[in-house]
Order: C-alpha cells, then structure tokens, then sequence
C-alpha cells in the first residue's frame, strides 16, 4: 500500500479524538495521548487516585490504536471523555487502500452493496450514499463477539452475549482514480435478558450518531477546486478541537 494521500475533514462529538495510527506517527500519537489524558485527568487530582487512572487509559488508547495500524488503519476515532459519566465502547477506524481492478467507482459500489445483501439490517436501505456530492457505499453487520452461554453452558449460563455493530462507508477519493477511503464504526454491546431491547436501542441511537458524523465528511485540498463556506467552517471546528 502507499503512503495516505485523501485529504479530508470530520466533525466527531464532543470529547472524541483522533488518533493517528501509522507506524511513522507513533511519536506524534503519544503526543496527542499525553494531551488527552491532561484534559481528562487534571493535574489536581489526588496522585495516587489518578495516576493508575492515567496509566491505563494510556494502555487502552495506545494499545487499540496501534493495534489499528498494524493492520493497516490511518487513524483511529474514539470517546476519550465520558458523557454524563458513560464513555460508550465504540470507535471509527480509518482506513485508505487501492483497488487496481481499474473498475469505475460506480460498479466498485453495486459490487459492495451486493455483497452486503445477506446482512443488510433495514430491507428498505440499499446503503447507497452520497458523501460530499461524490457515491459512496454503507455497508452494516452484527458480528457475534461472544456468546459464552452458547459455548460453555456448564460455565456461561450467566454471562451475557457480546455483539459488535459495524457500519463501513467506502468512498472513492475523486482526486485519485484506484484510491478509496473506508471509515468503519464499531459499537459492543451486551445483551440484557430482562430487557433485550435495551441495548439494540442503544446500538441503533450510536450507529445514528456515526451516520450524523458522516454527514460532515468533506475531501479537503482537492485540485483545482476552492474550499466551500460550509468546508472553510468544518475545517475550523476541526482545528478548534485539535
């Protein structure tokens, strides 16, 4: 694979960061993971309360991202900061690969969509989409993480079932025939048997906010062309939250 050349923008909800993945950005990630510990953890707080507190965020953060990279993600988006004390267990990983089958988007994207049929959730959605005027496809799964009950009966009884929500959207870069850009969002979630539809609810209102991010997806520095009003102000919001 070469190295990244999209350049775009997203808008994430208050208290995400991005994180790049590469394996020549490390130096620059434990950066960005120093900062995001500082704005989380305060320096006021009691040593010996914050100081496992830090350690094992940075375990988690660094160890998902790298993670990420060694299988070939540019960056990764997570919730670093809880929201009325509940940080949910999702993440977006970027990604940019080529496609050298010399095929025109349009027929990379009914490929993809087709493919997708046996686990399209809503019948009703063909997961076709337009990303800043350009085709894209949506592509959804439920990949069963865990079902211990299932596999163990003797010992799992109990324990609940894991299930991980994934929600792909693959974009052609307009700028570089072959390039695709793939921003796969994914949600874990465990299912209660006293109400089961709790966390199918919760999964489906985190998939709405990955679908809401999209919509401020916009390519950047594309030749020949001059940022739009709305582009200028995504990139300002992006900058601000840096």
């Amino acid at each position: 694979m070469t190295a990244p050349t999209a350049s775009f923008l997203v808008v994430v909800p208050p208290g995400w960061a991005r994180l790049p993945a590469g394996e020549d950005q490390r130096g620059e990630l434990g950066e960005i993971v120093r900062t995001v510990i500082a704005r989380a953890l305060p320096d006021d707080l009691p040593r010996d309360r914050a100081e496992p507190l830090r350690q094992e965020m940075r375990k988690r953060l660094l160890g998902a991202v790298v993670e990420a990279g060694d299988s070939g993600a540019t960056a990764v988006y997570m919730p670093v900061q809880p929201v009325d004390g509940y940080t949910p267990p999702v993440s977006i990983i970027e990604s940019e690969v080529d496609d050298d089958s010399e095929e025109a988007p349009e027929q990379v994207v009914a490929q993809l969509l087709a493919e997708a049929l046996p686990t399209r959730r809503d019948p009703d959605d063909t997961g076709l989409r337009e990303v800043d005027g350009g085709i894209a496809a949506r592509t959804e799964q439920t990949v069963r993480r865990a079902d211990v009950a299932a596999e163990l009966p003797e010992v799992g009884a109990d324990l609940p079932v894991v299930d991980d929500r994934q929600v792909t959207y693959s974009i052609p870069v307009p700028h570089r025939p072959g390039r695709w850009v793939l921003m796969s969002f994914s949600a874990i979630s465990r299912s209660d048997p006293a109400d089961p539809e709790a966390a199918e609810q919760l999964t489906d209102a985190l998939v709405m906010l990955f679908d809401a991010v999209m919509t401020t997806f916009r390519w950047t520095d594309v030749p020949g062309t001059d940022p739009t009003p709305l582009e200028r102000r995504i990139s300002q919001i992006a900058e601000a939250r840096a």
